[in-house]
């Protein structure tokens, strides 16, 4: 069901329900903070902070009463933020990324209702996509001239990878900018190139990784991205394999930065869906937008481009920065916005046969 949100609106007003909670229970918690009362000045906290929440509620089952649930933290000023604030705040920048966990339909959710947002201020300019490869971007291109019957038409015409990105999640939020006539990009690479970079005397991977002299990652991000691809397939990846999946992400967020840089500027925001992986401040995408953009004048400056991660909350963690990676010196996201989670399955479990 499409989002019927008005989409002209004079300013920016996201359309969530608002709840903000006062709590006095801070003001009674004296002397001596044990573990106990600093969780009850946590919760206390929480309840006075503003609470967002999609129109149609949360549909991911899990922690959906954990108290950081619908809570926006703006890292820099270490305070929660309305939805509405939030809003302000990215339509100034020139370039937002926004982060999902792929298969919660929160997220998908949060997004659209962002993008509505975003185009009701007249600031959103283009989105690109991680979902789409760059063989697509002919077809992106006549958008803007075409028609479609219906949600699933558009699918067939974008040559949408529903096994690997699923149309019901991303659908409702693809057609809306297809309706609203905002530029599409395609952030990803094709099959072709992924498989030509598991090869390290391939062409293509020379021409879809950044340049040695132009590495945007420092040595120590190098080696965090390194870990964490070992971490992400579980430790069951070959080490012989460590390189190529390294030169995948590596040319995956450089072509997300090539797309971005792509859209139109003129009138505002560009924006990107893409994982949370790929939006982070500290080893993602904005690292390759500033090294693409170094030789220009005026050049982007790190302040131009903000991250909102959209995280699943864990249970019993209330302390927003908790969530967030900041061992590189560089933190790894502008704004938390906590939704419900959608499993507990210990997916490397599974992979190592073990339930």
């Amino acid at each position: 069901m499409m989002n019927d949100a008005t989409l002209h609106a004079p300013a920016p007003r996201l359309r969530y329900s608002l709840i903000a909670a006062f709590a006095g229970a801070a003001a009674m918690l004296g002397g001596c903070v044990s573990a106990d009362s600093q969780q009850a000045l946590q919760r206390a906290a929480l309840a006075a902070a503003p609470m967002a929440a999609p129109m149609k509620g949360w549909q991911s089952p899990l922690r959906a009463t954990h108290p950081l649930v619908g809570r926006i933290w703006e890292v820099e000023s270490e305070r929660y933020l309305s939805a509405d604030e939030l809003v302000e705040a990215l339509a100034t920048k020139r370039f937002v990324l926004l982060g999902e966990k792929h298969d919660n339909p929160d997220h998908h959710s949060l997004q659209l209702a962002l993008v509505d947002a975003l185009a009701s201020s007249g600031r959103l300019a283009g989105i690109s996509f991680e979902m789409l490869a760059s063989p697509i971007t002919p077809r992106l291109k006549t958008l803007p001239t075409r028609t479609f019957e219906s949600a699933n038409a558009l699918a067939a015409y974008l040559e949408w990878d529903d096994r690997g990105w699923d149309w019901e999640l991303y659908g409702p939020l693809v057609k809306r900018v297809v309706d609203l006539s905002i530029p599409i990009a395609a952030g990803n690479i094709s099959r072709d190139q992924m498989s030509a970079m598991y090869s390290p005397a391939s062409d293509e991977a020379d021409k879809s990784a950044a340049p040695r002299s132009q590495q945007p990652l420092s040595s120590d991000a190098l080696a965090s991205l390194r870990a964490d691809i070992d971490t992400s397939h579980c430790g069951m990846l070959p080490e012989s394999q460590f390189d190529a999946m390294l030169r995948v992400q590596q040319g995956r967020d450089l072509e997300m930065a090539r797309s971005l840089m792509a859209l139109p500027s003129a009138s505002g925001v560009r924006v990107l869906i893409a994982g949370n992986y790929h939006t982070r401040q500290d080893i993602g995408v904005s690292n390759y937008l500033l090294a693409a953009d170094s030789a220009r004048a005026p050049a982007l400056e790190r302040g131009d481009i903000v991250n909102v991660s959209l995280l699943e909350v864990a249970a019993g963690e209330l302390e927003p920065t908790a969530y967030l990676e900041t061992s590189l010196g560089q933190v790894s996201a502008d704004y938390l916005w906590f939704t419900p989670a959608l499993s507990d399955k210990d997916y490397c479990a599974s992979l190592r046969g073990e339930g």
